[in-house]
């Protein structure tokens, strides 16, 4: 039977000819899945998949939390309380046993055959402190544990504070591009109706110079305000502890929600739980702990051994021995219990110190918080509308003839001027929080790192 093959001008029939080519696009479908798939795993596998994600938008707590974990003085301070944790066990523990060996006897003519003496005495011996002294010695050893810890936890919240503060930072310049963009697009269009009303004869080429100089100026601007925002994200980066290489990317925003909390209650909650005071309580107690230990000195510590005695290759005997030292120059513990207490005593008041400088810093820092949300509530209640509809009257008067481009340029610039200073007052309003949080020990405002939501936007 012969096969036939049906060939019009030299081309596929329809049907094969798309068949072909759906085929065709599946594989090449399937090639660029199978290349994204291997760029993927090859970023993740290098450790470089920050690099692919530069565009998308990075949260306050996530850069809080990355900071947590790799931040090198943080990490150095974890490690260094799990030595002080090791070092408090091993305070615990009695000293090595000694092992002592005695040949007694040789051969005065064979003084090196150690086998024909008549005598050979082995002897254990430990030392045991007075009862207390250990127990004493391992809980200030824990409690500079708990000094080393509280360190720590000081400087996480040190770290954090600079984390948000770097980071409003950067938001602060993000969204100040931004704002700069937009008015770079007013000043387009300001443009287009000084160019229109030039055409018609009604305003000198000047309005179309002026605005020309303006954009000029603006991108200048803008410029710097780039150079800035890679100063602010390399300053995120060396706290995170990430090579300056690899993007942070963009900023959520900042939140304008004002914060809620109690004066009284901060500063009775700093007193208890911020880490500093903490520290200087733990070392208060650790030289209270040191003060019974200079007591203790005054008893005697002992010690007991055995020793078993070989006569011509055997064990025949064994002496038991009990020694004690004598603590018998009490003046040199006298003045040692003295010294303990005092630096107990220095410690008290400087603990003293240390909570009303505390409780000062937390009011402070209040007050501090009050002024700016304040501020930031005059921009957005009265300066911020003001001047939006000061300007939005000036572009309506040029374009009536009722003004002259000067004044126009005045309204653009205020409405700059303002809107930046409004987006600083709610920078400045947030770090004073996150200066009131360092302070008092503690978060208060947990969601923290939400989109700016400015009005008229």
């Amino acid at each position: 039977m012969k096969r036939q093959c049906l060939v019009v001008s030299g081309q596929w029939p329809e049907n094969r000819r798309l068949k072909a080519e759906e085929g065709q696009r599946k594989w090449n479908s399937f090639t660029l899945k199978t290349s994204a798939l291997s760029f993927i795993l090859f970023l993740l596998i290098t450790g470089h998949w920050s690099l692919a994600t530069a565009s998308e938008t990075v949260s306050l707590s996530f850069l809080i939390e990355e900071a947590r974990i790799n931040n090198p003085e943080l990490q150095a301070l974890r490690e260094k309380v799990k030595a002080r944790e090791f070092a408090a066990k091993a305070e615990g523990v009695l000293d090595d046993p000694t092992f002592k060996l005695e040949i007694e006897d040789i051969p005065e003519d064979k003084p090196f055959n150690l086998g024909d003496s008549m005598q050979t005495r082995y002897t254990f011996s430990q030392m045991f402190p007075f009862p207390g002294k250990l127990s004493l010695k391992q809980r200030i050893a824990l409690k500079e544990a708990l000094i080393t810890e509280a360190e720590f936890k000081d400087k996480e919240l040190e770290i954090t504070a600079m984390i948000k503060d770097s980071y409003y930072e950067y938001a602060f310049i993000n969204e100040s591009i931004k704002i700069m963009q937009e008015i770079k697009e007013v000043l387009s269009y300001m443009a287009q109706i000084a160019q229109a009303r030039y055409s018609t004869g009604q305003v000198a080429q000047q309005d179309v110079l002026k605005t020309q100089v303006e954009v000029t100026m603006l991108t200048n601007e803008l410029i710097s305000l780039e150079a800035e925002r890679e100063v602010a994200a390399a300053r995120l980066k060396s706290l995170l502890n990430r090579g300056q290489d690899i993007a942070i990317g963009k900023p959520e925003g900042i939140r304008k929600e004002k914060v809620k909390f109690d004066t009284a209650q901060l500063i009775a909650s700093v007193l208890e739980n911020n880490p500093a005071v903490k520290a200087m309580e733990y070392e208060a107690q650790a030289n209270e702990l040191n003060v019974d230990l200079a007591k203790k000195n005054y008893y005697p510590d002992f010690m007991l051994g055995v020793a078993p005695i070989q006569r011509d290759g055997r064990f025949e005997s064994w002496d038991l021995m009990f020694q004690i030292n004598i603590p018998l120059w009490r003046n040199k513990y006298d003045n040692q219990t003295r010294e303990a207490a005092a630096n107990a005593n220095v410690l008290k008041s400087r603990l003293n110190a240390e909570k009303n400088l505390k409780g000062f810093e937390v009011k402070s820092a209040v007050v501090k918080v009050e002024a700016a949300e304040r501020i930031m509530s005059l921009y957005e209640t009265s300066l911020l509308p003001q001047t939006e509809i000061t300007f939005e009257s000036a572009m309506k008067n040029y374009q009536t003839g009722r003004i002259d481009f000067l004044s126009l340029l005045d309204a653009e610039r205020a409405l700059k001027k303002i809107r930046i200073e409004h987006l600083n007052s709610i920078v400045d309003y947030r770090k004073k929080i996150a200066t009131l949080e360092r302070v008092a020990g503690e978060e208060l405002d947990t969601a923290a790192g939400e989109n700016i939501k400015e009005k008229g936007q």
